[in-house]
């Protein structure tokens, strides 16, 4: 008969980490990258294929009709798809990333005008797109509902859900997210910031020459830089194995 003897303790061994943590990390880090791509290289590859001085638009939209039109198409596309697949820490940041994606592909979907295109003779050399018929006032307005709501988006990840804490943090840990949930706060009131802009400059000052007459542009682009550069920070785990960003990222991650 054999006897049973007391039963040995459990010895807690560290978990893993698992390949779906990893990914969400990276993920994060990917939809920083593709915002902040967009009007970068919207604008440089129109440069780069010969459009003269018409390579800058007055808006982003703008390039939907240029020769950059697939590229611009499949930017937002991926940006909606990254935003679709992620998974936030809690259910409301998952739903939220869910209609930001929808924003994505509807922005994608329904063009804007046509009207300030550059440049404005008919056809224009760098005009790449040919709609059958003009977009109407429907539709266009169904373009800015999606990018204001994009928007908007993406101010409550800065302001709300990213200053909340993936994980318990102490010591240095602490402070350092403290600074990153500064950084975070900075991003989102600069996307509020540039929304007020494009309203301002489009509703009232209606500038005809000049830098700000790319005001939509330039405001579009500081929005999606703060955007980026906040999605960016808050997937920055997943990059710190290259040096370079080790170093960059030291004061907060």
């Amino acid at each position: 008969m054999t006897q049973s003897g007391p039963t040995p303790p459990q010895v807690k061994t560290e978990q893993p980490v698992r390949d779906e943590i990893i990914s969400y990390q990276k993920l994060r880090a990917f939809i920083g990258i593709t915002g902040i791509l967009l009007p970068v290289a919207v604008v440089i590859g129109c440069f780069i294929l010969g459009t003269g001085e018409f390579f800058w638009q007055i808006s982003i939209s703008h390039y939907y009709y240029s020769i950059m039109h697939i590229l611009f198409v499949c930017i937002l596309c991926v940006l909606g798809g990254f935003l679709f697949t992620y998974k936030g820490k809690f259910a409301g940041e998952s739903r939220l990333a869910n209609i930001a994606g929808f924003c994505a592909f509807g922005i994608a979907a329904f063009p804007t005008a046509f009207d300030g295109y550059q440049p404005n003779v008919t056809p224009p050399a760098n005009h790449y797109i040919q709609l059958t018929s003009n977009v109407s006032g429907f539709w266009g307005n169904m373009h800015f509902a999606f990018a204001g709501l994009l928007f908007l988006c993406f101010v409550i990840f800065c302001l709300h859900y990213f200053q909340k804490p993936d994980r318990e943090y102490t010591g240095q840990d602490l402070i350092k997210f403290k600074r990153r949930k500064v950084v975070y706060k900075i991003c989102g009131w600069a996307i509020i910031l540039s929304i007020v802009m494009i309203g301002l400059f489009s509703l009232k000052i209606l500038p005809s020459k000049g830098v700000f007459r790319y005001s939509t542009f330039i405001f579009e682009t500081t929005a999606l830089w703060a955007f980026g550069s906040a999605w960016l920070l808050k997937g920055s785990a997943a990059l710190k194995g290259v040096p370079v960003v080790k170093q960059m990222l030291q004061p907060l991650r």
